[in-house]
């Protein structure tokens, strides 16, 4: 790959070594940067090591196969990488390797420095008498203007302010929440005026130079800089901030009108690229070398060359070459000119495609989740444009075999083949004469001396080729300064590594002052390889107290190396002058307590001290700080790093409680050591149930202390992971015993701070440890702030209750207390909800308003909803607004006496009298309501429907009495499909099924639709099917559309869908047979409602003639016999009249569609000495 940065070389490999499956869209191995080596497979680094770097690494067409190229999943992954050496280039692919990955520390930062401080050593600077010779006295630099924003300072950051703007070097040291960015900003809009006072007119402007060790402080400063009016331009392509990424210098190139510079560097590329690509062509064609070429690099003699010119076969064409199997993958057909050579013609049939490296995909690996990596599922698709931007551009040469010479079977497998060769070269200058099965392995000999005399000038022109890349680079730079001058840059921005990396182009804006933010956690040479010549004061600002500059080889941070101090630190241990900020506005005091321990001259500002800035942390009671005790042990994951499980689940707790009573979730951050307990507390966080209502979004603020420098919330809850798994194991604290690490995680927090872990275990590990934290642990004693209980405090009820394991935060599931809220509605209804603080729960009542109206009726609404009777009474009756058919669960269907041919319509009363029984009479065998009934019922068995109910009495002897049964005066019920049961004796009020609340559900979605919601609900109003209606009927579209959902049979796109057919049958053949059931025929049988034998029932049967073709509805009587090319519903029919189609109210007019001859209501029915009131309205149900 001959890129514009450099020539680059593409490998593929292996992951078989592996233990587990690798994501690479998930895994951070070979970023672009990282540092690797590669030694020959047959030498496994005994002798030989070359070093590379990763210079492009992307997954489509890389690390993961691209389909749209016909790549199959057994294509290997593969990366770009620029060798450390150009000696060092591999260019035959015969050559397996060995790679080793760099998995601590990133080389890219790291050789940048390097790279710089050679540079620097080139040139003197005025600053080396600070570093170098440690003097102590600093000079004066020009005084810069004083902004009117200084007006705020307190006494320290006027002195801070003071060393910034008149020393050569300054060193400002800024605790936690003490401003040092706000002194900083202040410092930068006085260098801003004082270089636009004394700019001249046609000079180019001078920008300040600040930096800082991450992307978010460095977009932090910039951002504040740009809203006190600086022109700022920032250097890199990091920024997430939408106004600092306008500014990015390839944005403001791209809106550019400087022209670009020489092409001189880009001619000098190209003709480079041209020669290189022309020798790597030939080396690696897609058929065979040609002679002439070997010729040409001397590999054969004239006569061997002549012999080959002179064979008679030279000018015929040979057939094309095709791999072995034309289906295999990646199986080539050649053209047939590519083979009219001399080479073809002379090997005949001795060559074989070649099979130099045959990729093995990796069995038996872990998967995700096995090795280690949390919740794979979560993780977001990888973005195609991230992809796209890791690629290099430039173009690709293969140098990948496709045909080789066979060997012999003896020499096959021996290495001697090449020698062989070369005998056979030096014995023949004829080449035909060389037997024919040895062609082949002569070919080999041919092509391996061709390899090894390409990869001789290879490095020299490899290097010229980078020589020339420079070039580009340096006029591209030339034109990047040109930019920045006509943009006018006033501060030009860049994170410590881009101080070197953009080296030369800082240097050509001949800045005069630079500033570094968090100084004291970046390398030193970082720094001292930026100070560039033009530079006349430097300033630094930082907290050595806090993180230092990270280094990944504990013995680097030993003597004599000592990696870990920063030349901010390093200054101030050798007393150069420095400020210090005193005043925090960050805590509240009793947290500012704790920090005062590592800072003894740290002081509060009044903002702090005032209880209206900082209300209490909710549900604590007054209690902002609190140290949590436990001794369960820790673990680790897979890979290696510490999680505490226990930990995890109390905080999850925690945070629950805190949202529940007003926290917002924003609010919360959640800091820990270990990045394993990082993944364990997201894990829980995103699986909570009651979080996910306050946070869909399911994004939680849970990060690692050194990820949290320089950041501040309202509350901090604290993970300190490491506790022994029983008192007989040692205890260790591991990263949680470095001060400066504590020195961060305790001052993060304005409001309130909670500290989770095992005290005991962190001061006894070690003297260091105790050192750190018996400060932190005696500030806490005496505030009473630490135990193996959190105390919260319901503000409802002022009730204590005491956390000590993650099962007691259930009894407060609501975030109050244990007892019931018992708050009551403006209309009297007590909330009989586990006491919550918030009042959300009650912006609703849940209870019937149950108001008697002035028409004697109940109010069917809910609480705070305006009153309506159930019946309707106060709602003008709209034509064509018909009442859904709805089914109570004790209604029982009866016939009139015997001999009359119609059955008798039930009343949609409710029978007087209270429930008996305690099981449902749907609760067995689904939709039947009484004893093995319905769609799966089981038939008369015992234990179902009616027979649950308490004051049914026992059955008598059944033969003895079944002359007795079934008068013909008695009521009866129908006898469908797998149907025989008994009428109860009351109606069992108990819980519907879900059946019964799909279909009573989407009946109130058409009911609610037409205003007449209040009346289905009279139909309940003395069961308990009220409030499932009015929580079905709110979910009821949603639950419709799942392909599970018995709703979805009967839906209004189902039936508008039966009917459109049906009318359309019918436009279509009028002279067509009936459609239609002809006749219907329903059974009966007679029963008494105390049954108390179960002799065979007196079945009588009724006859209804059908409906006609043309009448509505088409259909009847899914559940009755009937004669018919076509069987339809009932319930179509029923759903027909919720949605309007008939007019229930003239009944008369109705009853023919559903063949029925006659329609009176009776007088009166006897059943059982009960009196039965009239039938008020008539409905007509069908089951």
């Amino acid at each position: 790959m001959f890129a514009r940065s450099g020539p680059a070389c593409r490998i593929s490999f292996s992951t078989e070594r592996s233990t587990s499956k690798v994501i690479w869209s998930q895994s951070k191995r070979l970023v672009a940067g990282t540092l690797v080596a590669l030694s020959p497979r047959s030498d496994a680094f005994k002798t030989k090591c070359f070093v590379a770097i990763v210079a492009a690494r992307y997954l489509n067409g890389g690390l993961e196969p691209d389909p749209q190229a016909g790549e199959g999943e057994n294509t290997p992954p593969r990366i770009e990488i620029f060798w450390g050496n150009h000696e060092d280039a591999i260019l035959d692919p015969s050559i397996e390797l060995m790679m080793i990955e760099a998995t601590g520390g990133y080389y890219e930062p790291i050789r940048h420095a390097l790279v710089g401080l050679q540079h620097a050593a080139l040139y003197e600077s005025k600053f080396d008498k600070y570093i170098v010779e440690e003097c102590r006295t600093i000079q004066d630099a020009n005084n810069a203007q004083l902004p009117p924003t200084s007006s705020e300072f307190d006494h320290s950051q006027r002195e801070a302010f003071d060393c910034m703007t008149s020393r050569e070097l300054a060193i400002v040291q800024g605790p936690p929440g003490t401003g040092k960015t706000y002194t900083s900003i202040v410092a930068i809009q006085s260098y801003v005026q004082t270089l636009r006072a004394n700019k001249g007119k046609d000079e180019p402007p001078t920008p300040i130079v600040v930096s800082a060790q991450t992307n978010h402080a460095l977009d932090q400063l910039l951002g504040r800089c740009i809203q006190t009016g600086a022109k700022v331009a920032r250097l890199g392509g990091q920024s997430q901030v939408p106004v600092i990424n306008e500014r990015t210098l390839h944005n403001l190139e791209q809106h550019s009108k400087v022209k670009p510079g020489s092409r001189q560097g880009e001619k000098d590329r190209k003709r480079i690229l041209g020669e290189l690509k022309s020798d790597l062509s030939l080396c690696f064609p897609g058929g065979f070398i040609t002679a002439d070429y070997l010729y040409t690099k001397k590999l054969l003699t004239q006569d061997q060359f002549e012999s080959l010119r002179d064979n008679e076969w030279e000018t015929e064409a040979q057939p094309s070459v095709k791999a072995d199997n034309p289906d295999d993958e990646g199986s080539l057909d050649i053209p047939d000119e590519s083979f009219v050579g001399l080479i073809s013609e002379w090997l005949k049939d001795c060559y074989e495609k070649d099979q130099t490296y045959v990729y093995r995909p990796p069995r038996g690996q872990k998967e995700a989740f096995q090795a280690g990596l949390e919740n794979p599922q979560e993780y977001l698709p990888p973005d195609p444009e991230d992809d796209k931007r890791q690629r290099l551009n430039g173009e690709f040469v293969s140098t990948e075999f496709y045909y080789n010479g066979s060997l012999p079977g003896l020499t096959s497998s021996n290495s001697a083949w090449y020698y062989q060769g070369c005998n056979y070269l030096r014995r023949y200058s004829d080449l035909y004469q060389i037997p024919p099965p040895q062609r082949g392995m002569v070919y080999r000999c041919l092509r391996q001396k061709l390899i090894d005399e390409i990869s001789k000038e290879l490095p020299k022109r490899l290097k010229l080729y980078q020589q020339a890349c420079d070039r580009v680079k340096i006029t591209q730079w030339v034109r990047k300064v040109q930019v920045l001058h006509d943009e006018e840059t006033e501060v030009l921005g860049c994170t410590t590594t881009g101080l070197t990396k953009y080296r030369g182009l800082i240097s050509a804006m001949k800045p005069q002052i630079l500033m570094i933010e968090e100084a004291a956690e970046t390398r030193e040479a970082s720094i001292t390889s930026a100070l560039y010549p033009s530079l006349d004061q430097v300033v630094l600002v930082g907290d050595h107290q806090q993180l230092v500059p990270h280094v990944d080889v504990h013995e680097l941070e030993r003597y004599p190396y000592r990696l870990n101090v920063s030349l901010f630190e390093r200054l101030v241990r050798l007393n150069i002058p420095y400020s210090m900020l005193k005043v925090q506005r960050r805590m509240i005091p009793i947290i500012r307590s704790v920090v005062h321990t590592f800072y003894p001259e740290l002081e509060d500002h009044e903002s702090v001290k005032d209880a209206n800035n900082r209300l209490p942390v909710p549900g604590m009671g007054g209690k902002n700080l609190w140290w949590f005790q436990h001794q369960l042990g820790d673990s680790f994951n897979a890979e290696c790093s510490f999680y505490n499980s226990h930990e995890a689940e109390m905080i999850v707790g925690f945070v629950t409680y805190l949202v529940l009573n007003g926290v917002r979730p924003s609010q919360i951050t959640v800091l820990t050591y270990y990045n394993g307990q990082v993944s364990a507390i997201v894990n829980l966080l995103r699986r909570n149930a009651t979080l996910s209502n306050y946070n869909p979004a399911k994004e939680w603020s849970v990060r690692t202390v050194d990820g949290f420098q320089g950041e501040e919330n309202e509350i901090i809850i604290l993970s300190l992971v490491r506790s022994p798994q029983s008192p007989y194991h040692r205890p260790r604290a591991g990263f949680v015993e470095n001060e400066n690490r504590a020195v961060v995680a305790t001052s993060r927090a304005r409001c309130g701070m909670y500290i989770f872990g095992n005290s005991n275990n962190i001061l006894t590990s070690s003297p260091e440890s105790a050192e750190t934290w018996q400060r932190v642990h005696n500030v806490l004693v005496e505030e009473g702030c630490i135990g193996y209980r959190l105390p919260v405090v319901c503000k409802m009820h002022n009730r204590i209750t005491e956390i000590g394991r993650p099962s007691d935060w259930g009894p407060i599931s609501g975030g109050g207390c244990k007892e019931l809220c018992n708050m009551t509605c403006p209309e009297g209804h007590p909330c009989k909800q586990v006491c919550h603080p918030t009042d959300s729960i009650h912006a609703r009542c849940r209870e019937m308003c149950g108001k008697t109206l002035a028409c004697d009726h109940k109010c069917g609404s809910l609480c705070g909803h305006p009153c309506e009777c159930a019946r309707g009474c106060n709602k003008p009756k709209l034509a064509g607004v018909q009442l859904p058919l709805m089914l109570p669960s004790s209604t029982t269907v009866r016939t009139q006496p015997d001999g009359h041919p119609n059955p008798q319509l039930p009343s949609s009363r409710q029978p007087s009298g209270p429930s008996s029984g305690n099981q449902s009479p749907r609760s067995q065998g689904g939709k039947g309501f009484e004893q093995g009934g319905g769609r799966g019922g089981k038939g008369p068995v015992r234990g179902g429907g009616a027979q649950g109910c308490k004051n049914r009495p026992r059955p008598r002897d059944r033969g003895s009495e079944r002359a007795q049964q079934a008068p013909a005066s008695l009521p009866i019920r129908e006898l469908g499909p797998q149907r025989v049961t008994e009428a109860p004796a009351r109606p069992c009020h108990n819980d519907p099924t879900s059946e019964d609340l799909i279909e009573m559900g989407y009946h109130a979605g058409i009911a609610e639709t037409a205003g007449q919601l209040e009346r289905i609900r009279e139909h309940h109003r003395e069961t308990k099917l009220t409030p499932y209606l009015d929580s079905t009927a709110s979910v009821f579209k949603s639950a419709a559309q799942s392909e599970d959902s018995m709703s979805e049979k009967w839906s209004p796109r189902k039936i508008m869908q039966i009917d459109r057919a049906s009318q359309l049958s019918l436009q279509e053949d009028d002279v067509s047979p009936t459609r239609g059931p002809t006749k219907i025929i329903q059974r009966f049988y007679a029963t008494t409602a105390d049954s108390a034998s179960r002799q065979r029932p007196t079945i009588t049967e009724h006859v209804f003639p059908a409906a006609q073709p043309r009448q509505r509805p088409a259909t009847v009587g899914s559940e009755a016999s009937t004669t018919t090319s076509e069987k339809f519903s009932r319930k179509q029919c029923a759903l027909d009249m919720a949605a309007g189609l008939y007019n229930v109210d003239d009944v008369e007019s109705l009853a023919p569609a559903f063949g029925i001859r006659d329609v009176r209501q009776p007088e009166s029915i006897q059943e059982q000495d009960t009196r039965i009131d009239e039938l008020d309205p008539p409905l007509i149900l069908f089951d």
